[in-house]
């Protein structure tokens, strides 16, 4: 009679096992040589081999050889390993409720996976692997090239369970003292970069912060002041200012003012007082977006006390912060900046807007009434607000807009309507309130020539963890008739939920686009190198000198004492400054074109930066613009592909 495969079967032992019994059989024991002569009739009486006894061990176990036993064993043996790397991707990705179900399926995985006990925050497992195996702390997965520490930083079960928080400290300490580096990174370069700190920042996970920073981690890694920022939570934000990050240079303040968390903001006012910084210019760079943005009441008042003047205007529209305040229909705002001495400038398109967008119609209405032509004065800027209003307001908010003469069918200068916009940030109620509209369900945008669908999918990974309904975002624009192609973009991934409503439809991952570097011709014309001669030639050369010799007194004398850079310096010295941490924490560009453009320097750069405790990331492609005034650069900004650095007019600006 055969007997079963051992629940957790190991082929070594099943080979010491064959070993036995051949080792038997020669000494002549009966009953090794009943079972051989029950298994394998044929087999000669007497001394036998090992692949005899192999096949005896395999059909008592109800196999017909020992490579079909072999092949069960291994397939035994992926079913946990795939369970358990199932569930540190989920654990890593945010997937938290199929993490829990893994993780009820199999409670002993942590102790048959290091990277499962690390993303867990299993100590006592961890503890015991390393014990055996003290070069695992070190050892890079090929799954994504990353070490026991980045699976630990970047792992959200403290979401789940608070305590888990605590174990995933020590598991860090752990592999820490195991010789892993607080620096550990996979060297990229801007959205791709993954490092110890930063995955502790992003995943909001305070004690693991504390405990990298205690060992010298850099507290300026990766601009995670920027995450920080981007919460009401104040924990890692307060440790990382505590080890003087930086936060001039960075879009810290911004992010904060988006979050609409007055609390941060005056941290980080805080922060720039220490760096000695310019603060009442930090907080003046700041207070138009505020006035115009969702931030309250509380965030303009920290700015004005900061020293922001109230007269401040946009730099996108010239706008000034009151007109900013008053066309978002912050009345409060707009009051207390005109008790903080900023001029009324606003206009009755203002005022109109403003009350569209507070829901006010009885306002928006009496305003029209007073004024027939007011349609007539509003630009097509004054149109496109309804997009921007899409993803945030509340169906009734649209429908007034839409009442009072804006259109669905409205496009700001990216080519996105309204519907996209809704769409990427799951306001589903709007999104049904512009199909009904009759929004065109299939609209392509300019930039990425995708639809509302694919916003909503892209929306739905992007966006996680803030207010939301993508899956019925999905629902209803896939029962509008959406056209599914593209609409699942393969470097960004929709959430679990959403992916498990597209594959409910048959929409599966697209396949990844070609190489948008790949061909160096374009609609643009001629391929890049073209930089002619004369005062732009001669700045082009200085440029890509500059670069190659890591020389930034060149760079420096090429800069407009106030050069901008992508809204996050301001002056010749922050750039210069910018440029300094990025030769600091071992990033490097290589120029591998240069063309002039007009009034603009454009590069193509290959960046890298230096990985530590990591596999290093291949070099990321981006194009600089460098605009010129007499003789000097006066901004600089980055852009993904050379058609949107060419298109930059049309575009605005990098997103």
């Amino acid at each position: 009679m055969s007997n079963s495969l051992p629940e957790r079967p190991d082929l070594d032992q099943l080979r010491r096992q064959a070993k036995e019994l051949r080792d038997a059989a020669r000494r002549g024991d009966q009953a090794a040589a009943e079972r051989i002569s029950r298994h394998h009739p044929s087999a000669k009486v007497g001394p036998v081999s090992l692949a005899v006894v192999q096949l005896v061990i395999a059909r008592e176990l109800g196999f017909s050889s020992w490579p079909t036993l072999k092949a069960a064993v291994d397939a035994e043996r992926r079913v946990p390993d795939d369970r358990a790397r199932q569930l540190v991707a989920a654990s890593i990705e945010g997937r938290l409720a199929e993490a829990v179900r893994l993780l009820r399926a199999d409670p002993g995985i942590a102790e048959r996976s290091l990277a499962a006990a690390v993303v867990l925050g299993d100590t006592d497992s961890v503890r015991t692997r390393l014990v055996a195996d003290p070069e695992a702390a070190l050892a890079v997965d090929d799954e994504r090239g990353w070490p026991p520490l980045l699976y630990a930083c970047y792992s959200r079960w403290h979401h789940i369970d608070d305590e888990r928080a605590v174990g995933l400290a020590q598991v860090v300490g752990l592999l820490i003292d195991a010789g892993a580096s607080p620096h550990t990174n996979n060297g990229a370069f801007r959205n791709g970069y993954r490092s110890a700190l930063r995955g502790a920042v992003e995943v909001n996970n305070p004690a693991v912060v504390k405990v990298l920073l205690e060992a010298g981690a850099n507290p300026d890694d990766g601009r995670c002041i920027e995450q920080a920022a981007d919460r009401r939570d104040p924990r890692c934000l307060e440790l990382l200012l505590a080890r003087r990050a930086r936060v001039v240079g960075t879009w810290a303040l911004g992010a904060a003012v988006y979050a609409d968390a007055p609390e941060v903001v005056s941290q980080l006012l805080d922060g720039l007082r220490a760096d000695t910084a310019d603060t009442a210019r930090e907080a003046t760079n700041a207070l138009a977006d505020a006035a115009a943005a969702n931030a309250g009441y509380a965030v303009v008042e920290a700015l004005l006390s900061a020293g922001a003047d109230p007269n401040v205007t946009d730099s996108d529209a010239g706008r000034s912060a009151l007109r900013c305040a008053v066309r978002a229909g912050h009345d409060d705002t707009a009051d207390l900046l005109l008790r903080a001495g900023a001029t009324d400038d606003s206009t009755e398109v203002d005022q109109f807007i403003g009350a569209c967008l507070a829901g006010d119609r009885r306002r928006a209405e009496r305003l029209i009434a007073e004024n027939p032509g007011l349609h007539d004065q509003m630009t097509e800027a004054d149109r496109t607000v309804i997009v921007e209003a899409a993803g945030r307001s509340s169906a009734a908010t649209i429908a007034l807009l839409l009442d009072l003469g804006f259109s669905p069918h409205a496009r700001n200068g990216f080519g996105e309507q309204p519907l996209h916009n809704a769409a990427y940030h799951g306001n589903a109620p709007v999104v049904r309130a512009l199909l009904d509209a009759g929004a065109d369900v299939d609209g392509r945008d300019d930039r990425f020539d995708a639809t509302p669908l694919a916003y909503a999918t892209v929306g739905s990974g992007e966006q996680a963890g803030k207010p939301g309904d993508w899956t019925e975002a999905v629902r209803l624009l896939v029962e509008a008739g959406a056209s599914q192609d593209g609409v699942w973009v393969s470097d960004k991934p929709p959430s679990a939920e959403v992916a498990e409503l597209l594959g409910h439809y048959g929409i599966t991952p697209d396949p990844p686009c070609a190489d948008a570097h790949a061909d160096s011709e374009n609609d643009h014309g001629e391929p890049p190198g073209s930089i002619g001669s004369g005062v732009m030639a001669e700045m082009s050369r200085h440029l890509e000198a500059a670069y190659q010799d890591e020389d930034l007194d060149l760079l420096g004398s090429l800069l407009h004492p106030d050069v901008t850079w992508t809204g996050l310096c301001h002056n010749r010295a922050q750039v210069l400054d910018c440029f300094r941490g990025f030769q600091a924490e071992g990033t490097s560009a290589t120029v591998e074109s240069a063309e002039v453009d007009g009034d603009a320097v454009v590069l193509a750069l290959s960046v890298s930066g230096r990985a530590e405790g990591a596999r290093p990331t291949p070099s990321q492609q981006l194009w600089q613009v460098c605009s010129v005034v007499d003789g000097q650069i006066v901004d600089i900004r980055f852009y993904p592909d050379r058609h949107s650095a060419l298109d930059r007019a049309k575009s605005g600006g990098p997103r």
